[in-house]
């Protein structure tokens, strides 16, 4: 059975998806397999022994990105989902680690233990 997430997203937001995708696939035991650029389309490829997942994009506008997450063998929707609330979460803890103010430390830590704790990750890692 053929799983594919598609959305359409501007450009930056993008940008922040793609850093926290290929973080996240790679967290939890994927090699990232290939990086193709042509133009305007980019292409990443993640395997994990038969299990293969890519990410594709595709430019609509000068603003706009079209993403193709696709998996033969993976359910790709969890990943996205898991992706995004880890990939938050790290974006937050590299500002909470900086916060002076403890009672505002202590309320992103909790923020981002819910973050993490959303979605349980479909793939674990080995280690």
């Amino acid at each position: 059975m053929a799983y594919t997430y598609e959305a359409l997203v501007r450009i930056a937001v993008f940008d922040i998806f793609e850093l926290a995708f290929t973080t996240y696939m790679e967290r939890v035991g994927f090699d990232h397999m290939s990086v193709g650029r042509l133009g305007s389309h980019s292409a990443h490829e993640f395997s994990s022994g038969s299990d293969l997942v890519s990410l594709t994009t595709s430019a609509e506008s000068q603003s706009r990105v079209n993403i193709v997450v696709h998996s033969n063998t993976v359910p790709v929707e969890p990943l996205v989902l898991d992706a995004l609330t880890e990939g938050v979460a790290d974006f937050l803890q590299s500002f909470c680690e900086q916060l002076t103010d403890r009672s505002s430390e202590d309320t992103l830590q909790q923020l981002i233990i819910g973050l993490r704790d959303s979605f349980d990750r479909v793939v674990r890692a080995d280690t």
